[in-house]
């Protein structure tokens, strides 16, 4: 910045030193106001800019707070299709496990079917609900045959269900001895790991294509 002294200087060579020391102080004095003004212009566009960005963030923010509200929405939505869509499609592959497994028991087995269906069994004092119960006769004998539907058996869903109807079966012979029980399982698929538990077991897999294990 010019100073005062160098102003003076310019303005000896045409006023006299008083006139000039005078003059140099007004211009100095009024180059500083200039660049203060200038300055503080300059601030202010500054923070118009400054405050037009915090608005367009803010407005940014809520657009994207309405977004997350839409997509959490979509979410819940799917979440209901999808939950409805699992409950239609295993009511629909317990449906198809009415139909076809006793024919196939009677098939493979030379079972003589009475009834089959979803049923209520008391196990350990309490009701619990199956896919499949099919009552008849085997080799002459009373026979009761547990099943439950799964797409894809899992052991960890096999270990549970036969456990269950291992307790169902035993509180059964409780008021018929010589009630023969077995265990079947119907699906799709058939982890590797399942089989050989259900093999260990003495339980069967029955897949929708018609083959017993």
């Amino acid at each position: 910045m010019t100073s005062v002294q160098e102003i003076e200087k310019q303005l000896a060579r045409a006023f006299p030193p008083e006139q000039a020391g005078i003059l140099a102080a007004v211009i100095f004095a009024s180059y500083n106001d200039l660049v203060k003004a200038a300055d503080f212009s300059e601030l202010k566009d500054v923070l118009r800019e400054l405050a037009g960005e915090v608005k367009d963030l803010a407005q940014a923010q809520q657009e994207l707070a309405r977004a997350q509200q839409r997509t959490e929405k979509e979410i819940r939505n799917l979440a209901r299709q999808v939950g409805g869509l699992s409950e239609a499609f295993g009511g629909s592959l317990e449906d198809f496990a009415i139909d076809i497994v006793p024919e196939l028991l009677e098939k493979y087995w030379r079972m003589e079917v009475e009834d089959a269906g979803r049923d209520s069994l008391v196990v350990n004092g309490t009701e619990v609900d199956f896919d499949l119960v099919i009552r008849g006769r085997l080799d002459g004998r009373p026979a009761l045959v547990l099943g439950e539907a799964k797409s894809n058996l899992s052991r960890s869903e096999a270990e549970r269900f036969i456990l269950l109807a291992e307790k169902a079966g035993q509180s059964a012979r409780v008021l018929q001895p010589d009630l023969e029980t077995r265990i079947v399982f119907f699906g799709y698929r058939c982890q590797k790991d399942s089989r050989d538990l259900l093999k260990a077991k003495g339980a069967y897999m029955v897949f929708t294509h018609g083959k017993v294990l």
